[in-house]
């Protein structure tokens, strides 16, 4: 798969991945992304803009996201732009998985994924915040916590 571009907000969004989403073909490339990101060597570049998750899922237009409205891509951007900001990274940069990872560890706590994703509708699900809990805690990897 090579590099792999993700937004920022997306990197919590694959931590709490458990196999549902927006259409089939949407989960299906989903678990090419999380496949691709099993691999220790697995580098992504960081995008302000629609990446690797986007490409299948049914709110995507031209412009970006159109899941709500004409402004949804704004309102993502802002999403991925909190996720970064706490990170210290920005659009551009590139890193393996396993610096996100570290980063994420480092970063970001199980409870402030109310907070940095709070207008998402997964949210209420918990599968983020379960997600952010295990990696911290060393309990599952991004790979294991997506098999189920």
């Amino acid at each position: 798969m090579g590099n792999i571009d993700l937004r920022g907000h997306h990197f919590l969004c694959i931590l709490g991945f458990r196999g549902h989403g927006y259409s089939p073909p949407f989960v299906e490339n989903m678990w090419r992304v999380v496949d691709a990101l099993r691999s220790s060597e697995a580098v992504v570049d960081i995008k302000a803009a629609p990446d690797a998750v986007c490409t299948a899922c049914p709110f995507l237009a031209m412009s970006g996201c159109r899941k709500r409205n004409e402004q949804s891509e704004t309102r993502v951007r802002e999403h991925d732009g909190r996720i970064l900001e706490r990170l210290g990274l920005e659009p551009g940069d590139s890193l393996t998985w396993a610096e996100v990872m570290e980063r994420i560890r480092a970063n970001i706590a199980p409870e402030d994924v109310d907070e940095l994703c709070a207008d998402c509708e997964w949210l209420s699900l918990g599968y983020c915040r379960e997600g952010v809990r295990m990696m911290k805690e060393g309990t599952v990897t991004v790979a294991e916590a997506a098999d189920g």
